[in-house]
């Protein structure tokens, strides 16, 4: 009788499962009320801190002084033809070229923006406008009508910084507008700033369109001399009167290169934007008591690791007067 190779046995094996040991579902609550026992012992730090960072935040937000905003806004005037330097053929592509004529004295948004912000127009305000003294109120002495420490009195530098500050021009390239606002504790200066500063946006386009005018006309008349063929010469005259009525057009408006859709006005008292006292107080409240949690956690802490050294020095002084 053959014995059985036990090389050729083959099948499914049995598994044994190791029996798993039970968990503890109870370490999760009791890690959860040791902590809850944690703050229920030390509960009042926990009220006394957030009460007092709540009260210290109303009373803070109730000394910060109301901001106002006034804005206006504004888009740019469809581009105005300049003169028709086209119909000059050659000649006019030339001059143009020579000229640097543009389309008209209409700015694009992105353009009016860096006016504004620009030095030469916010150092030119300030002077026409004796702004100095009211955007440093605080270092200048109305009695005596001076600097009340003339060594350290703020430059013009400083007067550009602090109205840039209040300055505040946004942009919106789907409809083309451009808002410029003015925040301060002062209503009525706030809209007086927007006003001033339109209307030094339109200064500086009017005057440049003005300034190109001037020297174009200096051009085709300058052209017209030279000039004896009498087709060219009644073209030449024909740019002539169109940069002629151009610059009519620049100094008869109100408002160059821009329309205002909404004008600046004087923002009610109870219109302010900041600050947002509500908000601040919640924030700190909230923070408040976020940060009294962890500082009661950290006591802990350090009561327990004192606790376990004073364990430690008493068994090691025990062990030492037994023996």
């Amino acid at each position: 009788m053959e014995k059985e190779n036990p090389e050729k046995i083959t099948g499914p094996q049995p598994v044994y499962l190791t029996q798993l040991p039970p968990q503890d579902f109870e370490e999760d609550e009791i890690d959860l009320l040791e902590l809850f026992m944690v703050l229920w012992k030390r509960k009042t730090i926990i009220l006394s801190f957030t009460i007092a960072a709540a009260v210290l935040a109303v009373i803070v937000s109730l000394c910060m002084t109301n901001i106002y905003q006034s804005d206006a806004v504004i888009i740019p005037r469809g581009g105005t033809k300049g003169p028709n330097l086209g119909a000059l053929g050659g000649f006019g592509g030339m001059a143009a070229s020579y000229l640097g004529v543009g389309g008209g004295g209409s700015g694009s948004v992105e353009e009016m923006q860096s006016i504004l912000k620009s030095k030469r127009l916010i150092f030119r305000l300030i002077r026409e406008k004796h702004l100095m003294p009211r955007l440093f109120p605080k270092a200048w002495d109305k009695k005596a009508r001076q600097w009340k420490d003339p060594d350290n009195a703020p430059t013009i530098q400083d007067g550009y910084k602090a109205l840039i500050g209040l300055l505040h021009i946004n942009t919106d390239k789907k409809v083309g507008t451009l808002t410029v606002a003015i925040q301060h504790r002062d209503p009525e200066f706030a809209r007086e700033l927007v006003q001033w500063l339109i209307n030094a946006l339109s200064e500086a386009l009017r005057q440049r369109t003005l300034n190109d005018s001037s020297e174009n006309i200096k051009f085709f008349r300058r052209e017209i001399k030279k000039t004896s063929d009498p087709l060219l010469k009644e073209k030449l005259y024909t740019s002539l009167a169109k940069e002629i009525e151009r610059r009519t057009f620049a100094m008869a408006q109100k408002y160059y290169g821009f329309y205002v859709l909404d004008p600046p006005i004087v923002p009610d008292k109870n219109k302010k934007v900041k600050p947002k006292r509500a908000l601040i107080c919640i924030l700190s409240t909230v923070s408040a008591c976020f940060i009294s949690i962890f500082l009661v956690f950290f006591l802990e802490y350090l009561e327990n690791a004192r606790n376990k050294l004073k364990s430690k020095e008493s068994d090691l002084h025990s062990q030492t007067s037994i023996s």
